[in-house]
């Protein structure tokens, strides 16, 4: 079964801005569910998604290193924007830390998925 690189970066755009909503509304607006979760889990799991679904769609000359440099510029400029944003959030190098982190370990998981989900 192939599936077609289309798909994959619309899944990646598409969790992105998922990405992007929840870390952008009030804390109050958040589901009840994300409370329990660890915020450093929170992060490092959107992110470890975020990278394996735009790594699996990326024909780059650049290998993953064009998938990881989008993700991190979204968590950067996510923890740039929610302090100007008034609306409970503030910026955390943690947040940047467990992004970071997530992406590396979904660029790696990309790659050991790419051998055996075939692209097209």
């Amino acid at each position: 079964m192939r599936v077609k690189r289309k798909v994959w970066l619309s899944m990646g755009t598409l969790w992105s801005l998922i990405i992007i909503y929840f870390s952008l509304i009030p804390t109050s607006s958040l589901p009840d569910f994300l409370f329990s979760i660890k915020d450093f889990v929170l992060h490092f799991v959107a992110y470890l998604v975020a990278s394996l679904l735009f790594s699996m769609g990326s024909r780059s000359t650049f290998g993953p290193w064009k998938p990881a440099l989008l993700c991190l510029l979204i968590g950067c400029g996510i923890e740039l924007v929610q302090p100007m944003m008034l609306n409970g959030r503030s910026f955390s190098y943690y947040d940047i830390i467990s992004n970071t982190l997530g992406l590396i370990f979904g660029i790696i998981l990309a790659r050991l998925l790419g051998k055996r989900i075939f692209t097209s």
